[in-house]
């Protein structure tokens, strides 16, 4: 199978990964396409780029009742699973802009760039999904290395089966901080110019809403195709989106082209960091954009593997979260008693019951020094601090003593002063609080320890 199409691409990102695939899945119904499975190392947290070209076929060319589908999932993450649906088929997450749907695409290939704010060090691994046999071309990965990405010359394979309503070409998937500008650049002919009846049209979804054409927003044959060849007549023009275009933390746009359109240009920049959430600290009257925002971490917290992080984050967003209790044999009791601040708190327990007192409450201090937080991966993002801390000691037997405990933590938070992206998440989730859009609950770890007197 062919290449789609060329391009010239940036000098800012560092290929470290290249896989040529180039093969069909197997055959079936929505199962896990182990083979092409690919795993790919993070040194640092970055913008890292997830480039894959593939193809998938209609029902009428596959001779049958069922079309083929392609979806990805990045470190068990559904790539797309909370964005709108695209076109008429809706089935299991294959109909987004994230994933290749063969009744659109027809047996043309769609390349998507997936742009994730990669902070999981390490091993990151990408999962497959088939549904029929699509076909995979190659998958790249790259690190951004800069603040801005560009493609060129960007024309579809040919005309074949191309279709009025567009036929998917390119897409562009954003999961972390939003793009601060993102310019398109095209052209079209019009059907004269070709001798034919047909121009050249290029359609443009925002998270799958159709960006109208505004030369002609009520017109049947331009409405949906912003670049429409017959206007532009092999005129280039411009369509920019901004930051305030885009809903927090995750975000889409598709490309879809009729006949024999050129992009000329495709420009990215981005913010470091999450630098571009600062102005969310200065408005008052952004409940829903606070609510997407946290919505969409949610997810971002995921792909990272902060499990618990995540977890508690999307339960505060419920209107009345659960109150969350975790045995000594649960994993996160089993992580909470290997991170350093637990000796602490052995520690603490131990000189109580060396004074003589069996059992009680300790209160850690409420200051920057005296308040115990948990510091190992996951934890210190999820458990905000130790509030109180219960223990009973059972009968000793000679000086080893067998304790109970209980730590407590009230998920909840307090504005920060700094202005690092986890001291601006941190302020907006305060003011989140606030707004009544995160909520708080008790979080209570329950463990067991022996403890030894020296005498």
């Amino acid at each position: 199978m062919h290449i789609a199409y060329p391009y010239a691409i940036n000098l800012q990102m560092r290929l470290i990964s290249r896989t040529e695939i180039n093969s069909y899945a197997p055959g079936g119904d929505n199962y896990e396409w182990n083979d092409v499975n690919t795993s790919f190392v993070v040194t640092k947290s970055l913008w890292h780029v997830i480039k894959i070209t593939a193809t998938a076929f209609s029902e009428k060319q596959n001779e049958s009742t069922d079309d083929d589908d392609l979806r990805v999932e990045i470190n068990s993450y559904r790539l797309g699973k909370y964005a709108s649906p695209v076109g008429d088929e809706h089935y299991k997450g294959f109909d987004t802009s994230a994933s290749w749907n063969g009744t659109a695409l027809k047996g043309n290939a769609k390349t998507i760039y997936f742009f994730v704010y990669l902070t999981n060090l390490g091993q990151n691994l990408l999962r497959f999904y088939a549904d029929g046999k699509p076909y995979i071309e190659n998958i790249e990965i790259y690190e951004l290395d800069e603040t801005h990405f560009h493609i060129e010359n960007v024309t579809p394979a040919g005309t074949t089966n191309t279709d009025r309503g567009g036929i998917p070409l390119i897409s562009f998937v954003f999961l972390g901080p939003i793009p601060k500008e993102f310019i398109i650049s095209a052209s079209g002919q019009s059907g004269k110019q070709k001798n034919n009846t047909d121009g050249d049209n290029i359609k443009i979804l925002l998270n799958g809403e159709i960006i109208k054409n505004e030369a002609s927003p009520t017109s049947d044959k331009y409405k949906n195709f912003y670049f429409s060849g017959d206007q532009l007549k092999g005129i280039n023009k411009e369509l920019t989106f901004t930051a305030i275009d885009f809903k927090s933390l995750e975000n889409s746009i598709e490309i879809l082209y009729d006949q024999s359109p050129i992009i000329s240009n495709i420009d990215i920049k981005f913010t470091k960091d999450y630098e571009s959430l600062k102005e969310l600290l200065d408005e008052s009257s952004k409940k829903n954009d606070l609510y997407l925002l946290f919505y969409s971490l949610c997810n971002i917290l995921q792909i990272s593997q902060l499990k618990y992080t995540s977890q508690f984050l999307r339960n505060s967003l419920n209107e009345e979260p659960e109150n969350l209790h975790y045995t000594n044999n649960s994993n996160l009791a089993k992580k909470v008693k290997k991170d350093t601040a637990y000796e602490k708190i052995v520690e603490m327990i131990k000189k109580e019951i060396e004074n003589g007192r069996l059992s009680g409450e300790i209160f850690p201090g409420n200051t920057k020094e005296t308040t115990m937080k948990l510091e190992s991966f996951d934890l210190k993002t999820s458990v905000h601090g130790i509030k109180k801390i219960e223990y009973q000691t059972k009968r000793p037997e000679g000086t080893m003593y067998s304790v109970n405990i209980s730590l407590f933590d009230i998920y909840d938070f307090e504005p920060d002063p700094t202005y690092t992206p986890g001291g601006i998440i941190v302020s907006l989730a305060d003011k989140a609080e606030n707004l009544g859009i995160l909520h708080n609950f008790e979080i209570i770890i329950s463990t067991h320890e022996t403890i030894k007197l020296s005498k």
